[in-house]
C-alpha cells in the first residue's frame, strides 16, 4: 500500500544501521552557512541559499539553491530565487534521501521539519507544501484519461518551459491540454511536442488542429526522452537519477495490476528517491524508494464547485521492490492497497536553457506538419560492428565504426536528393578522414527514418582527442521544418587502458597491489600520479583511500565485492 512519508522516514529514523557518511551533490556551501544543530533554533536560523546543518561536525543535511541554468528558468517574474534541492542523511542508517522541486516557499519548512524529526522526534511531513502537483477532477470534467497530460504540465513548469510560454501554473498547463486533446491514453514525450511543435505524432490521444505550438523554433526531441525501464531498470534508473539531479524533469509511466490481473496505464511525476549508499547505483538494493506527485492522489476532491488548484499537493513515498519475470527487470511498489504498480518507462525533459539548440535559419518554417523535417539521430559510433550503442572512448589501433541514422519527425514525407557528408578532425581542427554519399530521389515517410549501412575508420589515430561530424542537405536544396539539426558531433577520445585495482600497473590483480596500496597510504611510497590513482580508486570516490584496500582484499580473497575489480578502464 501506499505509505506517507511521514510514517515511512519515522521509521527509517529508528533503524539501527551501519553508518555513513553524506554524499553531497552540486556546489558544496560556503563556510558561514554551515549550522551546527546544537545551536540551531529552526524559527530563526538565518535564510540562506544553500547551507550545510552539521552534528558534531558530521553533515546531517544539505540544501542546495539549483542554479542557471537549470530550473531557475521556470520562474516568470524573478521574485524568487528559483527551486531548491535537499540532500540529506537517514541519522543512523545507510539511506540516503535526495528530494528536488522545493521552493521558496517550502525549502525552510523542509530544514525546520528535519531539525525537529532529529532533535524532538517530530513526523516529517511533506503534504500541501506548494509542490508542483496538477490534480485531475471527479469523474465528469473529461480529464480521467489524462494522467499523462497532467504529468507533462508538471515537468514543464518545473523545468521552465511552461513560463517561457506564458503559463503561470501547472494546473493552467493542464487545462490547456484538456482544451486541446481528446480524453483518451497518451504519452508525456509526444505530450512536450505538442507544447513546443504543435504536433502529437504516434500517441493515442490527438489534439485539435491548430492548438499547442508554443515555442516552434525548438525541437521537442531535442529536449524529452524516453528510457525504457522494463529491462534493467536499475541500471537505467541511474541515468535518471542523474538527470534529475541535473534539474531535468521526470516523469514515469507505470503498469497498473488490480486483484483480477493487468488494470491500465498511469503515469505520475517523479521527485527524488531513497538511496542506500552502501551499494553502486547501477545496483537493485540501491534503490529503496521514490517520490512521487500522482494527478490521481486528490481528484476525489475536486468536485462540484471546487477547482482543481484547492487541491492538496500531495508528495508521497513509495517503498520500491524489484520485480522480476519473463522479459521483466524492474520495480514495483503498492500505489494503493488494492493496486500495484509495475515502473514501465521514464520521459525526461531537460531544463529550458539558451544553451539549448534552436532554430535561427530564417528559410526553416518551423512548420512540422505540412513540411519534413529530417534529424541525424542517431549517430552511432561504435567498436563493435554489430552494436548500436555509441561509445566515445577506444584503445589505439582500434577501427572505429560510425553509422548515421536519418529520421523525419515531421507529419510531411521527405522527397528528393541527399548528401551526407562525413569528417573526422583532431583537436587542432586538422581533417584527417572525410567520405561523401550520394543519394537521388530519397523519399523519409513520416515518422520513418533511412539508417545507412555501418562504415568504418581504420586508421592508427594516435591518443588524443577527435571529432566526427555528419551533415547533409547543407545548401537547403529541400525546404524543411529546421535546418539546425542536419548536423550531427560526437566528440570521441583515444586512450590507453588499465585493470581497475591494478595499483602496481604490472597487468595483473594480486597481493602485490594491495601492498603497494598500503604503502601509499601509510606515505611510505610517494609514487602516486593521476593514472595510478584510476587505477586505485576502486569505489569511485575520487582518490585512494582505506576502503579501496578493503575492496581489493575481499575480492582477493574470493568474497563478494560491489565493485568491479579487475575490469578494463580508460584513462581519463
Amino acid at each position: 500500500m501506499k505509505k506517507p512519508i511521514a510514517a515511512i522516514l519515522s521509521i527509517l529514523l529508528i533503524m539501527r544501521m551501519i553508518p555513513s557518511t553524506a554524499v553531497f551533490a552540486q556546489e558544496a556551501p560556503e563556510a558561514e552557512q554551515v549550522i551546527d544543530i546544537d545551536r540551531a533554533d529552526a524559527d530563526t536560523l538565518p535564510e540562506a541559499e544553500s547551507y550545510t546543518i552539521v552534528d558534531n561536525g558530521q553533515p546531517l543535511l544539505e540544501v542546495v539553491h539549483v542554479k542557471e541554468p537549470a530550473a531557475t528558468a521556470a520562474l516568470s517574474d524573478g521574485s524568487t530565487n528559483g527551486y531548491y534541492t535537499a540532500e540529506f542523511m537517514i541519522p543512523e542508517s545507510t539511506f540516503q534521501v535526495y528530494l528536488t522541486g522545493l521552493t521558496q516557499d517550502n525549502v525552510s519548512e523542509i530544514r525546520q521539519a528535519i531539525i525537529e524529526s532529529y532533535t524532538e522526534g517530530r513526523d516529517f511531513d511533506l503534504k500541501n507544501l506548494g509542490f508542483i502537483d496538477a490534480e485531475k477532477t471527479w469523474e465528469t470534467d473529461g480529464d480521467e484519461y489524462m494522467c499523462w497530460a497532467a504529468s507533462t504540465a508538471n515537468i514543464l513548469t518545473y523545468t521552465g518551459w511552461a513560463a517561457q510560454a506564458g503559463f503561470d501554473s501547472a494546473d493552467d498547463l493542464f487545462e490547456a491540454y484538456i482544451d486541446a486533446f481528446e480524453n483518451r491514453g497518451g504519452n508525456v514525450r509526444f505530450a512536450t511536442g505538442w507544447f513546443i511543435n504543435g504536433i502529437a505524432a504516434n500517441s493515442l490521444s490527438q489534439p485539435r488542429e491548430g492548438t499547442g505550438k508554443y515555442l516552434p523554433q525548438y525541437n521537442f526531441r531535442d529536449v524529452a526522452e524516453e528510457i525504457t525501464l522494463r529491462q534493467n531498470c536499475a541500471a537505467q534508473l541511474a541515468t535518471v537519477f542523474d538527470r534529475l539531479k541535473e534539474g531535468y524533469g521526470v516523469s514515469l509511466s507505470l503498469d497498473i495490476y488490480n486483484s483480477t490481473g493487468f488494470e491500465g496505464g498511469h503515469a505520475v511525476t517523479c521527485w527524488g528517491f531513497v538511496t542506500d549508499v552502501r551499494y553502486p547505483n547501477t545496483s537493485k538494493q540501491y534503490y529503496q524508494s521514490v517520490f512521487i506527485t500522482d494527478s490521481d492522489s486528490d481528484k476525489y476532491s475536486v468536485q462540484g464547485d471546487t477547482d482543481r488548484r484547492d487541491a492538496d499537493d500531495r508528495m508521497s513515498l513509495f517503498t520500491l521492490e524489484p520485480e522480476e519475470q519473463e522479459e521483466i527487470d524492474t520495480y514495483r511498489f503498492n500505489i494503493t492497497s488494492k493496486q500495484t504498480a509495475m515502473i514501465s518507462s521514464s520521459v525526461t525533459v531537460k531544463p529550458f536553457s539558451e544553451e539549448i539548440p534552436y532554430e535561427t535559419d530564417p528559410d526553416a518554417t518551423l512548420d512540422m506538419i505540412n513540411d519534413p523535417d529530417i534529424e541525424l539521430n542517431p549517430f552511432v559510433l561504435t567498436d563493435d560492428p554489430d552494436d548500436y550503442s555509441t561509445v566515445t572512448t577506444f584503445a589505439p589501433d582500434t577501427t572505429i565504426y560510425y553509422q548515421p541514422y536519418m529520421m523525419n519527425g515531421a507529419k510531411a514525407d521527405y522527397y528528393g536528393d541527399v548528401l551526407l557528408q562525413i569528417s573526422v578532425k583532431n583537436s587542432q581542427g586538422i581533417e584527417i578522414y572525410t567520405k561523401n554519399f550520394n543519394n537521388h530521389n530519397l523519399r523519409i515517410p513520416s515518422s520513418a527514418g533511412l539508417r545507412y549501412n555501418k562504415d568504418s575508420i581504420k586508421s592508427s589515430m594516435p591518443v588524443g582527442d577527435y571529432t566526427i561530424t555528419a551533415s547533409f542537405n547543407a545548401e537547403h536544396q529541400i525546404t524543411e521544418a529546421y535546418y539546425y539539426n542536419n548536423t550531427r558531433t560526437i566528440n570521441f577520445k583515444i586512450r590507453e587502458q588499465y585493470l581497475l585495482g591494478d595499483a602496481n600497473g604490472d597487468g595483473a590483480i594480486s597481493t602485490p597491489d594491495i601492498t603497494k596500496m598500503q604503502r601509499i597510504l601509510a606515505r611510505m611510497d610517494h609514487s602516486m600520479d593521476d593514472m595510478m590513482r584510476q587505477r586505485c580508486d576502486i569505489n569511485h570516490s575520487g582518490d585512494l583511500a582505506l576502503p579501496d584496500v578493503t575492496v581489493l582484499q575481499r575480492k582477493l580473497a574470493r568474497m563478494e565485492v560491489a565493485f568491479p575489480v579487475g575490469e578494463t578502464r580508460f584513462y581519463d
